[in-house]
């Protein structure tokens, strides 16, 4: 067997998006490649080619998140498939291998993220589940609030996809101080969000309705959803309307109940349906929150590519020196003892001898990196050894993060 590592060609579009029409299920023929700015540019990609056929497909396109309220430069990874003829023979791990070490040569992206459509196959390469949603389905008679909070004093309206300039300007101030929201390219916001891109980002709900909350005559927060109608659903309420929830966003507390209430008045819906971060206020702020049939699953999955580069991009809660020593099969840049002087003015990383208050795995580290968990809490479940003078309650007070992390786009 003749291997090949390489990004696919132009003349070869067609043989790249085969391969993942036919892994996930939507092979067509002729087969289709996206257009408007929606496909995986040759330069994102990294292909295995077995004796000359295109056998697995890999991408990684780049943008940037906020990292505990700091821009972060990361790697989104997609487009992974290996067709089933060509399976059970290392490909994809050659890839990996082969995109992390191009990434840390060349000073790319030091962070991987994905969505994963079996969680075990990264667990191999180093990622953790960085981030976890909850799905809530919710009948909108059950929306009624807590007595003691105050009524929002705004107003909602209607709002059109001519006023996308306003939803972005929102969202920035939302996303911001947050942790793992993306900074969004305008096809997302036209596809995943608005819906005027059929098929982007998985199931066509079609284009999606716009509320706009406002308060003072400022705008304050919005909502994009799409009502459906569906004979059955897997919910188990039988037939009816479902609202389908695309996106959120609140700058103030009267704006995330002016949201919650806008649904109050569905009369046909017999289900709304949103997912939202593990931090939401839903469950504190509900009259009846186990009416929210809130099921929990992972979501983002994320690996230090270099973590020399990667920790110094986000803010550190506290001030403080910590050692620690990392293992890492895939990335032996990584595999060594290190020390971090962190700030909320900003942190250092450097190489050290000195013995480490803890020991990892790098997917451990990744979850520690995005505030997942604690550090404390890492040892306590075992994903991290601790020594016995190790100092964990500064470990907890420099790596926690403002807000639980959370990105409610997929890529």
């Amino acid at each position: 067997m003749a291997l090949e590592i390489r990004p696919y060609l132009p003349e070869e579009a067609e043989a790249f998006y085969r391969v993942p029409s036919i892994v996930f299920g939507n092979y067509r023929q002729p087969v289709q490649i996206p257009e408007g700015g929606m496909g995986i540019l040759p330069e994102w990609s990294l292909c295995a080619f077995e004796d000359g056929e295109l056998a697995t497909t890999y991408a990684a396109y780049p943008f940037t998140i906020r990292l505990n309220g700091a821009p972060a430069r990361a790697a989104g990874v997609t487009y992974v498939g290996t067709l089933p003829w060509h399976r059970r023979k290392g490909h994809l791990r050659a890839i990996t291998a082969a995109d992390f070490t191009r990434r840390y040569e060349q000073q790319l992206e030091p962070i991987a993220l994905l969505t994963a459509s079996i969680a075990g196959i990264y667990a191999r390469y180093g990622y953790a589940v960085v981030s976890s949603r909850q799905r809530y389905r919710i009948d909108p008679r059950w929306i009624n609030f807590a007595p003691s909070l105050p009524p929002a004093a705004g107003r909602m309206r209607e709002a059109t996809t001519d006023e996308l300039p306003l939803l972005k300007t929102i969202y920035r101030e939302f996303a911001g101080p947050r942790n793992l929201y993306l900074h969004r390219a305008t096809v997302v916001w036209e596809g995943q969000v608005l819906g005027l891109r059929p098929g982007f980002g998985g199931e066509d709900q079609g284009a999606a309705l716009i509320a706009v909350y406002e308060e003072r005559g400022e705008p304050a927060g919005y909502v994009c959803y799409t009502p459906k109608f569906h004979a059955d659903f897997e919910d188990g309420a039988g037939p009816g309307q479902r609202v389908f929830v695309r996106d959120a966003a609140w700058l103030t507390p009267g704006a995330y109940r002016a949201i919650w209430e806008h649904f109050r008045t569905f009369d046909l819906a017999v289900r709304v349906q949103m997912f939202a971060a593990m931090d939401d206020p839903a469950f504190d702020v509900l009259l009846d929150p186990r009416e929210l049939n809130a099921t929990r699953g992972d979501w983002i999955h994320g690996r230090v590519i270099d973590l020399e580069r990667a920790l110094p991009l986000r803010p550190y809660a506290a001030e403080g020196r910590v050692t620690f020593q990392v293992r890492d099969e895939i990335c032996p840049w990584n595999a060594d003892r290190w020390a971090l002087e962190a700030s909320p003015d900003g942190a250092k990383i450097v190489r050290t001898n000195d013995t480490p208050q803890l020991s990892m795995d790098v997917s451990a580290l990744a979850l520690l990196l995005c505030g997942t968990i604690s550090p404390s809490q890492a040892v306590r479940i075992g994903r991290a050894e601790a020594s016995p003078d190790a100092p964990l309650d500064l470990w907890d007070a420099i790596w926690r993060t403002a807000y639980a992390p959370h990105c409610p786009d997929g890529f």
